[in-house]
Formats: C-alpha cells, structure tokens, sequence
C-alpha cells in the first residue's frame, strides 16, 4: 500500500492488521433466517473493500417467528443456535476475523462460545432486541453478552434499558434504523372494495382493534398468527387471514385503504418491523401511542398515533383517513420519503460499515 494510500485509510479510521496489508476484514455472518451461503442480507450492498463476509447457514433451518406457538425460544431452537454460533466462530477463528449476529439468542451463543473457548474475536450484535428473562439460561446469557463489542438496537429507548441491565456503558449501543429488505410490491389501493388491514403478531392489541372496528360500518382484514389471537372474537366486518406469504402481505399492505398498527405497551418496543415495511410501500398508519415508535412515527405526518386501549380514538382516525383521500395521500407521501431516506439496504449497509470500521479501529488501538 503507498503512503498516500495509507494516510487515506487512516483517515477513515481503519488500522486493523488485516487492512494494513491490503486485505479486507473478515466477518462471519450468521442469522436465523441465513440458511445458505448464497442467501443475502444487508451487508450485500456494502460499498467499501474494508470488510467482506461469509455466511455460516443456520444449524436446524429457518424458524417462522410469525408462526410459532410459544413466545420464548425452546431448548431445540437454543441447540441449533449454539451449533451455529460454534460454526460462526470457528471460520472467525480461521479467517483471523470477527463475527456479526442477527438478534439477541445468536448474540447470546456466540458470546457463551468466546468465553468459554477464552477467545476474543470482535463480535457485533445487531437486531438486538429481547425482553431478559430470570431463568438460568437468561442469567447466563447476560453475563456472557460483555463479549459483545457493539449491540445494534433500532430504536433509542432500547440504548439506555440494555446498557443498565446488562451493566455496560451506553456508547457501547448503536442505534440504527430497520432496514425493509423485499420487493416493493406496486398494486394500487383497492377502490372497488375497499378495506382495513392490520398486520403482525409482535405486541399486538387486537382486541383494541375488534372493538374500534365494531364501532364502524365498513370491512377490515386481519393477517397475524394464531397465539396472538387466543381468545378473541372479531366483529362480522373483520376477516382473519392466514397461510399467506410475505408477498401478499404487501400486496394487502399497498391495496388496502387504511392500515393499522394495534399495539400494546409490553417490552421496550413493538410493530417496528411492519411500520417501516408499511412505510417503504408508501402507506402511512393508524398506530397505537407507545415507548419505541417515535424514531419512525410522526403524528399528522407520516401516520395518526392513537392512545393505547382506546376503541374510539382508533376508529375515529381510521374513519379519518378512510374518508380522506387528501390525508391518505398526504401521509403515505411522507411515509414513502422516510423510509427511502432511512430505511433502504443501501442506507442501513452505510449504518453497518460505519460500525464495522468502529469496532475494528477500536480493536487495532488496544
């Protein structure tokens, strides 16, 4: 590499041995839904030659967390994520690099792993988000994500409540936007036979959303999976949807009149995901008023936020935008700008080198 090379990539914050020689760091990358080392995720759209991956497939096969009946991860699903993490780690090891996971139970395993191999390769946590548990797997697993050297979290409030449970320092913890990774679907709103959709199973309060419906006379659809909906009774006008694909979720997310996100206040955060894919194809909300969401929603700019558990409040700005296409248009425009500025592969891929190179720098001044 020449000099003038050289002072280049030290301005870029990079002096890692690796690069130093002209070689690109290596990560290994493993997620629960990476079942193949031809699969794709946001780091396919880096730009840089600092770093380059290596996918290590899932151990068991993908899991749908739409479909699952129980909440927390069993001890079969905790078995594969430790196989993979030994996988991941063991190609970091070989490559001389680090690993990055995708959510907290693969974070969870590969920092069990480090510790127990006594090895300390860079490790990077993104999509953390879970709720801590007291049982001995928890207990464990919090003592263990101190080999972390950044946790990726998509909301702010996540920064400061993980940095006190875990007893790490705040700077510890990156906040970036979630990226909406599929196909832009474009049919266009359905005014033959218009209708309300909500979707997702996350931290959902449907039973908010049956009775606000109730209080209305036209049709709604809902997509969410069975254990969410344990219990309740939707109204004549509400129809339950399941056994449909990703695809036309958002052929229903784009053809739909209005669409709504009802969430409850547990966790940290909820519906994240749906909003910004609701975002990206150019649709504003009706959303529920919690802790999370307001790194993405504005209220009368891009979606109506509603108080929790209030039926009238919901249905009134369901009503609102049902009946206005001016506002629909106004708050789907604002959505569609929002994401595409935020929340693209392209733009989170920058948000992932940003770190990279952090923890990698970091790593050389030790």
């Amino acid at each position: 590499m020449t000099t003038e090379a050289s002072a280049e990539f030290t301005e870029g914050g990079i002096a890692s041995r690796q690069n130093q020689q002209g070689r690109a760091f290596a990560w290994s990358l493993c997620a629960p839904f990476l079942t193949s080392p031809t699969d794709r995720w946001i780091s396919d759209y880096t730009t840089s030659d600092r770093h380059r991956f290596e996918i290590v497939p899932r151990a068991g096969g993908e899991v749908s967390w739409h479909t699952k009946k129980a909440a927390r991860t069993g001890l079969v699903e905790w078995r594969d994520f430790a196989k993979t993490a030994a996988n991941a780690l063991d190609l970091a090891v070989k490559n001389d690099g680090g690993v990055v996971t995708v959510f907290p139970q693969l974070a969870a395993a590969v920092a069990s792993r480090k510790k127990v191999r006594r090895q300390d390769q860079p490790l990077v946590a993104w999509f953390f988000n879970t709720n801590f548990g007291r049982d001995v797997r928890s207990k464990i697993a919090k003592r263990a994500l101190s080999g972390v050297d950044r946790f990726v979290v998509h909301s702010t409030v996540e920064i400061e409540a993980y940095a006190a449970h875990l007893q790490l320092s705040p700077s510890r913890f990156e906040f970036v936007p979630v990226q909406y990774g599929g196909t832009i679907q474009t049919d266009e709103e359905d005014n033959e036979q218009p209708f309300v959709l909500a979707t997702g199973s996350g931290f959902r309060d449907y039973a908010t959303f049956f009775d606000a419906m109730r209080l209305l006379d036209m049709p709604a659809k809902v997509v969410a999976g069975d254990r969410v909906l344990e219990g309740l009774t939707p109204p004549p006008n509400v129809e339950i949807i399941s056994g449909i694909d990703r695809d036309e979720i958002n052929r229903l997310t784009r053809r739909a009149r209005v669409n709504v996100i009802p969430i409850n206040d547990e966790g940290l955060t909820g519906g994240i995901i749906t909003i910004v894919g609701t975002f990206r194809h150019g649709r504003g909300l009706v959303v529920s008023d919690r802790s999370g969401i307001d790194d993405y929603v504005r209220h009368d700019d891009n979606s109506l936020v509603v108080p929790l558990r209030d039926p009238a409040a919901m249905a009134e700005a369901i009503e609102a935008m049902f009946t206005d296409a001016d506002l629909r248009q106004r708050l789907g425009s604002a959505a569609a700008t929002f994401a595409d500025q935020y929340c693209t592969d392209t733009a989170v891929a920058a948000e992932l080198e940003r770190i990279l190179d952090l923890v990698v720098s970091s790593r050389a001044g030790r």
